[in-house]
């Protein structure tokens, strides 16, 4: 793959204990460069004799916040890679679909609160429960609380008919508008008279 000289970093160098060579996972000592994407080579520059990738010595999966010693992480802390396997770093949860459903006092109140979730870097919604939006609320260490944003809105079951299903949509229209879920209505089918149990 071809990089422009202005998106590539040369003559960097490792002492060795931070990169492994992709093809025999030999640790790297050497000068290497670093593209524009990440993506790290063996050698002064792209020029530099037969480049290969250099990977991470272990790849540490399901804990997406996981960053190298010295660079910050999305929630402020800092996690190194531990050989140890006595220690091993905490699982998160990702959200699940969970529904959550009005209860008899809901329905003679005529409105309860429904909760979601959209996933940051894409137009994914998910419809969970009250727990998954506290702890996505408060940062849980337990679940992936950077990759998602939780929000709860009420939602109207009781009421003239027509009126309480402009009520719910206004209220979608304004969640794809003022927090950009863009898509919201038509996850949720348009149904915008769900759980309605009549005037």
């Amino acid at each position: 793959m071809y990089f422009p000289s202005s998106q590539i970093t040369p003559n960097l160098y490792t002492n060795g204990g931070e990169y492994v060579l992709s093809t025999t996972k030999e640790e790297y000592v050497g000068y290497y460069y670093q593209v524009s994407n990440g993506s790290r080579y063996t050698g002064r520059n792209p020029q530099d004799g037969f480049n290969i990738l250099l990977v991470l010595p272990k790849l540490i999966q399901n804990f997406s916040s996981v960053a190298l010693e010295g660079e910050n992480n999305l929630d402020g802390n800092i996690y190194t890679i531990d050989e140890s396997p006595s220690k091993t770093l905490p699982t998160r949860l990702l959200p699940q679909f969970n529904l959550t459903l009005p209860t008899d006092k809901d329905k003679s109140l005529g409105v309860f609160s429904r909760y979601f979730c959209k996933k940051n870097n894409e137009l994914i919604y998910l419809e969970t429960d009250k727990q998954t939006f506290t702890d996505l609320s408060s940062r849980s260490p337990k679940i992936a609380w950077d990759l998602y944003t939780p929000l709860t809105t009420v939602w109207y079951i009781k009421g003239d008919k027509e009126t309480t299903y402009k009520a719910n949509k206004g209220l979608v229209s304004v969640i794809e508008q003022r927090q950009k879920w863009y898509g919201f209505s038509k996850y949720l089918k348009e149904d915008f008279l769900k759980y309605y149990v009549g005037e």
